[in-house]
């Protein structure tokens, strides 16, 4: 029988779950940041800190070549890892250039400002905060499950301030976000099965030392995080609850990294007693049986996005006067430099009534108070968590074990509840 190191084991799973990555994609999840987003409805009377939380994500991507580049560096000779991760780019890419065109379709930047940010931005960068490929998956892992919390909880803000272009963007993003977080919670998973104690010491070094992608390079970005802590975007809070408690619960460890096996084993041996001495009791038996609910299969044949077709090679045809590179570069009617994006996409800006303050091109420091207390996830989270699960690999698996997820709360509920009234009734 051939022997096969856990590298390669890794090799191979890296593969195959691009490919099956890739597949699903293509057939279901892509979309065009050009026709599928409603520009002409973004809203040029939403808040300033709507747009600065906005702004402060479009910097992140903006050190998209440093997050693509130095990583390609370290996995360049797994083809799995590599290829997924030019893919993965590529997908980043189209969240940022969705919302960046909000900024300047809802009129709170300028073409100008846009620019000065991206200069702004430049003069660093980003370097990869772990030198091991397998720490530097972990980190990934929790960087996409927080990035997607991101945009969802953005998103509710865009709603109550009817911005629908907002909205259907940060939608899209936020269930692309949830993919790539399955994709390396997979990979993980899989590391366990074959370094268990390695991959463990690696997740918790990772949660020890973690800080989300920007923090040293982005100009005022310590009071960006205040605006997002402040707004219940995401903060400490949101951390603990959203994205650090639920990954050791899918990796199910407890909260000092210990396996839950030996809880589960001492749970187990407990029913087991349970059903015996039920079992000798003797039973009525009942003839009608019991209606067992089935859930979907997730097979739908309808893919996510919504096809439209793009208007950008309509738009590079010969004898567009705003394509010519011998042309004065092209201005609104107010004297403002044209946007490019907003070209492509076929509007103009919005018109704002009052102006929009950046925190990277000019940031005072402001006293903002800490998270928010936190709330039940509502039914849309669930939806859209969901939905990740099912466009990602092993979707079938992650079904049955967001079962098992809900039966184990379930149970624990009936004990806070039991013991609550045993409390109760001995008073």
């Amino acid at each position: 029988m051939t022997q096969i190191s856990v590298q390669g084991r890794m090799e191979d799973f890296f593969y195959r779950e691009l490919l099956k990555y890739l597949y699903m994609a293509e057939q279901k999840r892509r979309w065009n940041p050009f026709t599928d987003i409603p520009y002409e409805h973004a809203n040029p009377d939403s808040s300033q800190t709507l747009a600065q939380c906005v702004e402060t994500f479009c910097a992140v991507e903006m050190y998209l070549p440093d997050f693509t580049s130095k990583m390609l560096h370290m996995i360049r000779r797994s083809r799995g890892r590599s290829w997924f991760h030019i893919n993965w780019g590529y997908e980043e890419s189209k969240h940022s250039l969705t919302l960046e065109g909000w900024l300047l379709a809802s009129g709170h930047r300028t073409e100008e400002q846009r620019q000065a940010v991206e200069a702004s931005l430049s003069t660093l960068e980003w370097e990869l905060p772990f030198d091991h490929p397998r720490q530097m998956v972990c980190y990934t892992m929790v960087q996409e499950l927080a990035t997607f919390w991101n945009y969802r909880n953005l998103e509710k803000i865009a709603a109550q301030e009817k911005d629908l272009a907002l909205v259907a963007g940060l939608r899209i993003i936020s269930v692309d976000e949830r993919v790539h977080y399955n994709f390396f919670r997979n990979t993980v998973k899989e590391w366990m099965k074959w370094d268990e104690a390695g991959t463990v010491a690696d997740l918790k070094y990772v949660f020890d030392n973690f800080s989300m992608p920007g923090k040293t390079q982005i100009p005022g970005y310590d009071e960006a995080a205040k605006v997002l802590a402040k707004t219940g975007i995401y903060g400490p809070r949101e951390y603990i609850k959203l994205v650090k408690n639920p990954i050791l619960e899918d990796l199910k460890l407890d909260k000092d990294f210990k396996k839950l096996e030996d809880e589960e084993e001492r749970d187990n041996a407990a029913k087991a007693a349970k059903l015996e001495a039920e079992n000798s009791v003797e039973k009525i038996s009942l003839t009608n049986g019991h209606a067992v609910a089935k859930n979907g299969d997730g097979n739908s044949r309808n893919p996510f996005n919504s096809h439209a077709v793009s208007q950008v090679l309509e738009n590079l045809k010969p004898g567009g006067g705003k394509w010519d590179s011998r042309a004065p570069i092209p201005t609104y009617a107010n004297g403002r430099k044209r946007s490019a994006f907003l070209d492509v996409v076929g509007i103009e800006p919005a018109q704002r009534t009052a102006p929009s303050k950046s925190i990277i091109l000019a940031h005072e420091a402001e006293k903002l108070g800490g998270s928010r207390g936190m709330s039940d996830l509502d039914n849309l989270d669930q939806h859209l968590i969901n939905l990740g699960d099912e466009l990602s690999n092993n979707a079938d698996e992650m079904r049955t074990e967001r079962a098992q997820i809900q039966k184990e709360r379930s149970i624990t509920r009936e004990s806070r509840m039991k013991n609550n009234k045993l409390f109760r009734d001995t008073e």
